[in-house]
C-alpha cells in the first residue's frame, strides 16, 4: 500500500474546519472560543510546533463568531515558524515573555467584544484543555465580565465526524500498525523482553512512515496482567501469547488497534476461542449503523457474546470507542451511553477474552456508513497467528 497522503491537513481542510466551527458557535449562542489544548489547536489552525513540550510559553487560538479565520497567540520565537507555513485563514499575534504576557494577548484579541459576551473553552467532557486560573480570572475581570462556559460538546460535534483527509490518515496509520506487527513477529526470540520487542516494532513503524508511535504496550504471557503499564523486562517463553495495542500517529490521526499471536503450537480450544472473539468483533462492527446510541451497540454486543457462556474483559466497561486526533474519543460503546453514532464517525470495537491460557482480542477500526462498516484497519487473520520458535 502506497502512503501518499500529505503530511498534514491542507489549508482548505483547516479553513473548512474553522468555518464549520463558526457556524456551530452561532448555533450554540457563543461569541468566541478560546482553544488551549494541543489537539484542538492543531485541528483548527494547522499550526505545528515542537514547543508543546514546554509549558512556559503557552499557545492559544481564538475563534470569533464575528470574524473569519482564527487568531493564534504564540511566543515571538514562533515568528519564523509561522512565516514559513503561513495560512491566510490564520492570523498570528505574538507576545514577548511568558504565560502572563500570553494571557494579556488573548484578552486583547477578545477586547472588541461587548462586556458579557459568551466565551467557550475546550474544557469539559473527555476534553481537559490546558487550564489556567489566571486566564479565567482575567476574562471574568471587571473590565470584561465575559460569560465563560465549557465548549467541549460543541467541539466534539465537529471532531467526531471525520473528513476524507482524516479517514485516509486513519487508514494509513492502521496499515502501518498491522504491517509492522506481523512483519515483526519473526524477530521474536525465546528470552527476548517485552521492552526489546516493543522497541523493534517502533523502529519498523517509523520506517513504514509513522510520524510517531505514541502508544505501544506489548505483553508476553498467558493473560492476567495489566495492559496499560510501560513495556518491561518480562521475557518471552514458549507457549506465551504476544499481545500488542498499537497507537501509530500518521499526520493528525492515530491508529489504536490490538493484535495477538501465539508462540509455539496452539491448542484446538485456543484456535476456537480466537475465531469466536474475532467473529463477534466483526459481527458487532457489521451491526452498527448511524442513529444507534453507544448503549444500543453495547446491547448488540451482549447479545452476540451471550451465544457462549464466556467471561470477558473490557476496558472501562466498554467494548468500543471513537478515535481521531486522540487515541480514544467519544462515543463510548457501553451500557447507558446516550451518545448517538453518526455517519463518518471512526469507531473501534475491541472485545477481549482471557481464557485457556491465552489473550484473545482483535480490535478493528472502521468508518460508520448507512450500509455497514468500511474497515480502515486490515482485518486480523482468520486463524490465530502462530510463531514457531
Amino acid at each position: 500500500m502506497a502512503i501518499s497522503l500529505p503530511e498534514w491537513p491542507s489549508q482548505e481542510e483547516v479553513g473548512g474546519r474553522i468555518e464549520r466551527l463558526r457556524e456551530n458557535l452561532a448555533t450554540g449562542g457563543l461569541d468566541a472560543l478560546v482553544v488551549t489544548s494541543q489537539h484542538n489547536f492543531e485541528y483548527y489552525t494547522g499550526f505545528r510546533t515542537l514547543f508543546w513540550l514546554s509549558d512556559t510559553r503557552p499557545l492559544f487560538a481564538v475563534v470569533r463568531r464575528d470574524k473569519p479565520g482564527v487568531t493564534i497567540v504564540a511566543s515571538r520565537i514562533e515568528e519564523k515558524n509561522e512565516h514559513n507555513g503561513r495560512n491566510p485563514r490564520v492570523r498570528p499575534v505574538f507576545y514577548d515573555g511568558f504565560t502572563d504576557d500570553a494571557i494579556r494577548a488573548v484578552g486583547q484579541v477578545l477586547s472588541e467584544l461587548p462586556s458579557g459576551s459568551a466565551i467557550g473553552f475546550d474544557y469539559g467532557r473527555d476534553m481537559l484543555g490546558r487550564g489556567s486560573v489566571a486566564l479565567i480570572d482575567s476574562l471574568r475581570g471587571e473590565t470584561s465580565s465575559y460569560r465563560l462556559t465549557d465548549a467541549a460538546d460543541l467541539i466534539w460535534t465537529q471532531r467526531m465526524v471525520k473528513s476524507d483527509h482524516e479517514l485516509q490518515a486513519v487508514k494509513n496509520a492502521c496499515y502501518i500498525a498491522t504491517t509492522a506487527f506481523f512483519e515483526g513477529l519473526p524477530d521474536l526470540r525465546i528470552g527476548m523482553t517485552e521492552y526489546a520487542f516493543g522497541q523493534q516494532l517502533k523502529q519498523r513503524m517509523i520506517g513504514l512512515g509513522a510520524d510517531s508511535v505514541d502508544w505501544l504496550p506489548v505483553r508476553f504471557g498467558r493473560g492476567g496482567r495489566s495492559y496499560a503499564q510501560p513495556n518491561s523486562g518480562v521475557r518471552l517463553e514458549l507457549d506465551d501469547f504476544v499481545w500488542a495495542d498499537i497507537g501509530v500517529r500518521r499526520a493528525d490521526q492515530i491508529s489504536d488497534l490490538c493484535r495477538v499471536a501465539k508462540v509455539g503450537k496452539a491448542t484446538a480450544e485456543q484456535e476456537d476461542l480466537y475465531g469466536y472473539v474475532r467473529g463477534v468483533t466483526l459481527r458487532l462492527a457489521e451491526g452498527i449503523r448511524p442513529g444507534m446510541t453507544g448503549h444500543d451497540a453495547f446491547v448488540l454486543f451482549e447479545r452476540l457474546w451471550s451465544e457462549r457462556q464466556l467471561a470477558r474483559i473490557s476496558s472501562a466497561g466498554r467494548v468500543g470507542h471513537g478515535s481521531g486526533i486522540a487515541l480514544t474519543e467519544p462515543p463510548s460503546l457501553m451500557a447507558g451511553s446516550t451518545e448517538v453514532i453518526l455517519e463518518d464517525m471512526v469507531l473501534h470495537v475491541e472485545p477481549k477474552l482471557e481464557a485457556a491460557g491465552g489473550v484473545f482480542q482483535v480490535e478493528e477500526v472502521f468508518r460508520v456508513t448507512s450500509s455497514g462498516p468500511e474497515f480502515l484497519s486490515p482485518l486480523a487473520p482468520e486463524r490465530l497467528p502462530i510463531v514457531e520458535l
